[in-house]
C-alpha cells in the first residue's frame, strides 16, 4: 500500500489523530456524541482523546455491551465495560425500556448474556404481550431437512399472517449448506438480493443475511440456521483460536464471550418467535439453552416436552455425536455426572417411557407378526406394546 501511495480506513483514524498532535488546531466542540459506542477501536478511541484535550468536549456515548460483535474489526469491549479507567468521571444511564420483544423472550435472553459475569447487568424490561414459547427448537437431521425447513415456515405463516421472515446464519455460506442437504430443494437462495424462494410458496416475504448483518434490524420472525457443534458452527470455535488471537485485541476470559453476544443478537431481532433449527449435532449454545429453560422441543410436526433422563430424573435427552463411529445417539444434559445414553435419537420425537422398569423408553421395532412397541433395556426388561 506504501508503494501505490494508498490507506485504508484505519490509517485514516491513525493519520488523522497524528496531524491533531503535530498541529495543534484550536478546536472549540462542546460535546462530542458517539453511537454504537461497544463497538469503537483503540485507534478510533486515540482520535476522540486528542480532539478532547485540545477542546475540551464533553462526551456522551450510546451503545449496549450485551452487542460488542465486531472484534474481528479491532473494537475492544474494555473501552465500553471500563469506561471510567479511559474516560474519567463519568454517569452511567440505563435505557432499559425495549419495544421490539416480549418480556418473555427479554427473561430468556437476558439471563443467557448475563452467564458472562463481565457484561454489564442490566434489567430491560417490555410492555409487549408476552408469548409462550418466544423461542421454538426443531430438530431436523439430513433427510428432512428441506421439509423441516419448509413446515417451520408455513408453522409461521399460519400462527403470524403473511409477515417478512429474516433467515439468520452465522456464515454467509450457512444457507447453500443447509439446501445442499437436500437433492432438488424446493428452497432457492439468490445471492445478489439476499432473497430466498420456495416451490410452492413463491409469494412469501423471505430474506437471509449473516447475524452480523443482522446487527440493528428487525424482522416479524427469524429463523436461525445450522446451530451445529462444528468449528465453523455457532459458536464460531475459531474466534477463540491463539493464532487468531494475536491479530486481534486482547480476548476475553469467558469462553466464546462474543459468540455469545452475536448468539444474543440473532436472539433478539425478532418482534414475535425466534425458530432455531437444530442439527443433530447440536450447539452448545442451543444445548445450554434447552438446559436451561423448560422449552418444548418440536419434531417435525409434533411438539413433545424435553424428555427427561429416566435415570437422574432433573437431567435431559440432548443428541449427541460418536466422532469414532461417527454416528449419532442421546446422551443425558449433566453428563458426566450422569453417563446414561440411548442409541435411538427418535425417542425425543414419540417420548414414551416404559411403564415396567420406568427407565427405558418404547421404540418401534418389527417382529414376525408385526410391528411393536419394545423397551430400550431389551433383553433385561422384555416389556411390549402390540402394534397390530
Amino acid at each position: 500500500m506504501n508503494d501505490a501511495n494508498e490507506i485504508d480506513f484505519n490509517d485514516m483514524i491513525n493519520l488523522a489523530t497524528q496531524l491533531i498532535q503535530h498541529n495543534q488546531p484550536t478546536l472549540t466542540y462542546q460535546y462530542i456524541i458517539i453511537d454504537e459506542y461497544q463497538d469503537i477501536s483503540y485507534s478510533r478511541f486515540h482520535l476522540i482523546k486528542t480532539i478532547r484535550e485540545l477542546s475540551g468536549a464533553r462526551l456522551i456515548c450510546v451503545g449496549d455491551d450485551w452487542q460488542s460483535i465486531y472484534r474481528f474489526a479491532g473494537s475492544d469491549i474494555s473501552l465500553f465495560s471500563h469506561f471510567e479507567k479511559y474516560v474519567g468521571k463519568h454517569e452511567k444511564l440505563f435505557i432499559e425500556q425495549t419495544y421490539r420483544n416480549s418480556q418473555s423472550l427479554i427473561d430468556i435472553t437476558s439471563k443467557y448474556i448475563q452467564k458472562n459475569k463481565k457484561q454489564i447487568p442490566k434489567n430491560p424490561t417490555s410492555q409487549k404481550e408476552s408469548l409462550e414459547n418466544p423461542i421454538q427448537f426443531v430438530y431436523y437431521s439430513p433427510h428432512n431437512a428441506d421439509d423441516v425447513f419448509i413446515r417451520a415456515v408455513e408453522q409461521l405463516i399460519q400462527k403470524m399472517g403473511h409477515k417478512p421472515i429474516l433467515v439468520l446464519g452465522r456464515h454467509s455460506f450457512d444457507i447453500n449448506e443447509f439446501i445442499k442437504l437436500t437433492p432438488n430443494s424446493r428452497i432457492k437462495y439468490n445471492e445478489r438480493n439476499d432473497t430466498i424462494t420456495i416451490k410452492g410458496l413463491e409469494d412469501l416475504d423471505i430474506n437471509y443475511i449473516t447475524v452480523h448483518k443482522s446487527k440493528g434490524l428487525e424482522a416479524d420472525n427469524v429463523i436461525v440456521l445450522n446451530l451445529k457443534n462444528h468449528l465453523l458452527g455457532f459458536p464460531n470455535k475459531m474466534t477463540d483460536d491463539p493464532m487468531l488471537a494475536l491479530l486481534l485485541s486482547d480476548d476475553e476470559e469467558y469462553r466464546f464471550a462474543e459468540e455469545r453476544r452475536l448468539f444474543y443478537v440473532a436472539l433478539t431481532r425478532t418482534k414475535n418467535e425466534v425458530v432455531l433449527l437444530i442439527p443433530t449435532d447440536v450447539s452448545l449454545f442451543a444445548e445450554e439453552l434447552l438446559t436451561d429453560n423448560a422449552f418444548l422441543f418440536s419434531a417435525n410436526d409434533e411438539k413433545v416436552n424435553k424428555t427427561n433422563c429416566p435415570y437422574c430424573q432433573t437431567g435431559y435427552l440432548v443428541v449427541r455425536q460418536n466422532p469414532i463411529k461417527n454416528n449419532h445417539f442421546l446422551g443425558c444434559s449433566h453428563y458426566p455426572s450422569c453417563n446414561q445414553t440411548f442409541n435411538d435419537i427418535t425417542i425425543l420425537e414419540n417420548t414414551l417411557l416404559c411403564s415396567s422398569c420406568e427407565s427405558g423408553f418404547m421404540t418401534k421395532r418389527k417382529g414376525h407378526y408385526g410391528d411393536f412397541l419394545g423397551c430400550t433395556n431389551y433383553p433385561k426388561c422384555r416389556n411390549t406394546i402390540d402394534l397390530g
